[in-house]
């Protein structure tokens, strides 16, 4: 990973316009960004939420 952001889940809630029990609810349901868990701390790449948003774009 050369130089990508990482972002908390908290960073990745107000990116996304959720709640982080919302992120937390789509990992148990393998759904929403993918996600990275180092010991008890969750991380998103800015890129991967990125495209799991084009990802969706057309799906609603």
């Amino acid at each position: 990973m050369n130089n990508e952001q990482l972002l908390s889940s908290s960073d990745a809630a107000k990116i996304l316009n959720v709640s982080i029990r919302t992120l937390g609810r789509w990992a148990r349901l393998r759904k929403g960004p993918p996600r990275i868990k180092v010991g008890r701390t969750i991380y998103y790449r800015m890129d991967a939420i990125d495209q799991w948003l084009l990802s969706i774009e057309g799906a609603a």
